[in-house]
């Protein structure tokens, strides 16, 4: 079975109507937004890189607000261009960034559906965090509340699905804070709060993945989503002591029975192993190449990883004229990709 995931740019973007949906954005008294053509260009070159790529369960993040509007999407782009029907499963909040789980009809996923157990529901309560360091605990909860799919292989046990978008690193004026001396303080702050906020995250969905695995040695698991985080240490990570998301979700070496694998890693080439290329101001580096899209597998899973990868050649396929404008470009995200093989069974 192969799963693939893809944060996919603003696809809200594509869309207006919500529940009435049609194609483009494009406001004429302030110039802005996406016409009919070029949303559907974009939305093309999408729908091409997952053809080439075959999933039999796609999950998505910065997915549309309303459900009809991917619908729309998938009769008049995805289903031409990979000949299928496809079934699918929105998260609950999110705005206009939804969280999706895709199935294709016909493939080697037989059914999908929203996991529904304690554990999970409870992923939605409110729970204590000092998000900004004022060293006292208030209520906190998900940015985008992670979408939790169990899907069932064709002919294998179960496999539960937990697609993750934390929140955001953005800073509005960000750089431009940065670079003034007299606002430079503010935007640490600011920068500081996001960051807590996403291992505050982090944490609490460590601590899921924990009691499931506590639970049933051998639960098979795959974490797969946006972590807007990844390996390395920035600047907040070394000189103010936050933490790296991507570490807290894989586990602690203090636990070895419990951490969970990245099969990215040893798969590919460390000269392609990034998913996005953005300009870092604080470090001072253009189009830095960013490893912020992940896969993590449960012990029990591990074995049964055949392959794994990022679809650069498919990305880059689709791009034209260095991505310019929104149009000629899928997304700002290159997707990522996972083989499950058969038995498994625990």
């Amino acid at each position: 079975m192969r799963v693939v995931n893809w944060n996919i740019e603003w696809m809200n973007r594509w869309f207006r109507g919500n529940a009435s949906p049609s194609w483009g954005t494009f406001d004429p008294d302030r110039g802005s937004g996406l016409t009919s053509d070029d949303a559907r260009e974009a939305a093309g070159r999408v729908a091409r890189v997952v053809a080439t790529l075959s999933p039999d369960v796609l999950c998505l993040q910065e997915g549309p607000s309303a459900v009809e509007e991917m619908q729309l999407f998938l009769d008049d782009v995805v289903t031409p261009a990979t000949g299928a029907q496809w079934q699918m499963i929105q998260g609950t909040d999110g705005g206009a960034q939804k969280l999706y789980v895709l199935r294709r009809e016909g493939g080697r996923c037989a059914a999908i559906q929203r996991a529904d157990d304690p554990e999970t529901l409870a992923l939605a309560d409110i729970w204590d965090a000092d998000v900004n360091g004022d060293m006292l605990l208030e209520g906190y909860d998900f940015t985008r509340l992670p979408l939790v799919v169990d899907a069932d292989p064709v002919g294998a046990a179960p496999v539960r699905i937990v697609v993750l978008h934390t929140k955001s690193k953005y800073v509005q004026f960000g750089q431009s804070k940065w670079e003034d001396p007299a606002r430079r303080q503010e935007f640490v702050v600011q920068a500081l709060e996001a960051r807590r906020r996403i291992s505050a995250e982090g944490f609490r969905l460590r601590g899921y993945l924990d009691t499931l695995v506590q639970a049933d040695g051998d639960a098979r698991i795959v974490v797969t989503g946006d972590f807007n985080d990844g390996p390395g240490r920035d600047l907040f990570e070394r000189s103010y002591l936050t933490h790296n998301v991507a570490d807290i979700v894989l586990g602690s070496t203090f636990y070895p029975e419990l951490i969970f694998h990245h099969p990215l890693i040893a798969r590919v080439p460390a000269p392609q192993l990034f998913t996005a290329r953005f300009d870092d101001f604080v470090d001072g580096v253009l189009d830095r190449p960013l490893l912020l899209d992940h896969f993590a597998v449960s012990p029990a899973l591990r074995s049964h990883v055949e392959d794994a990868g990022i679809g650069h050649d498919a990305f880059e396929a689709e791009v034209e004229n260095d991505g310019e404008p929104r149009a000629k470009r899928p997304s700002d995200h290159r997707p990522i990709w996972l083989d499950l093989g058969a038995p498994l069974s625990g």
